[in-house]
């Protein structure tokens, strides 16, 4: 896994760079077929809802609706409800290159953020649970 990360960090490095936002990305989860990473850094609560930016990105291409919006990855804006363990998709954007790069395929935002609790042992099951410790710890820290 580690050899994954070293050829996944020059594209990171790229994401990372663009202009007016430094992120801190964090790997999530890894497999040969997909990665997904979290900026750390935008980790910030709105209410009673958390929310945070990650990245997905796929070893291939995939479609939104066979052959609908071919892409290689997908920057999302996440709304976490850490009391009911769900989680819903704010913003979003479908990328032709992987960890965000390339040209933007489709991009969009919700009118109302429809959650669902992800699956288990899924990258957004791991977003969930990493955005869900920073809340307590933040929390715990204001009282």
């Amino acid at each position: 896994m580690k050899s994954k990360l070293l050829c996944v960090f020059p594209a990171v490095l790229v994401l990372a760079g663009v202009p007016g936002h430094a992120a801190e990305w964090e790997v999530l989860q890894a497999s040969a077929q997909e990665t997904m990473l979290m900026d750390k850094d935008s980790i910030h609560r709105d209410g009673d809802i958390w929310k945070a930016w990650a990245v997905e990105s796929y070893r291939d291409t995939r479609y939104l609706g066979e052959p609908v919006y071919p892409h290689r990855s997908r920057v999302t804006l996440y709304e976490i409800d850490c009391e009911a363990g769900q989680l819903g998709y704010a913003a979003w954007s479908f990328q032709s290159g992987e960890l965000g790069g390339g040209s933007t395929v489709w991009a969009d935002k919700a009118n109302g953020v429809a959650y669902f609790p992800p699956d288990k042992g899924s990258p957004e099951d791991a977003l969930l649970k990493r955005v869900c410790r920073t809340a307590i710890a933040r929390t715990a820290t204001q009282r």
